[in-house]
């Protein structure tokens, strides 16, 4: 699952949820590991400005719903804090 959120960079987004023991990715699997965004949502329109906002969750038959609603509980907290730090800037 790929989701953009806007106004929070990706990669700020990950230090955040990993500090939280979450973790995800913020480009496209193929290229794991680089700062690039995304070619398929840059590919479908969306700018690179808000492809930078993106945050990719893999979600699979072992995944249970306790991680789900963990991530459900933990990931607008981490936006949230995010956001929060760039209005004070």
């Amino acid at each position: 699952m790929s989701v953009c959120l806007g106004d929070v960079q990706g990669e700020s987004l990950l230090l955040e949820l990993e500090m939280d023991d979450l973790y995800a990715s913020s480009g496209s699997a193929c290229h794991a590991g680089t700062q690039e965004p995304s070619h398929v949502l840059l590919a479908i329109g969306r700018s690179p400005e808000l492809a930078h906002t993106a945050l990719r969750l893999t979600l699979g038959a072992p995944t249970t719903d306790a991680e789900i609603d963990r991530v459900l509980e933990l990931l607008p907290a981490a936006v949230r804090r995010l956001r929060e730090m760039m209005a004070a800037r």
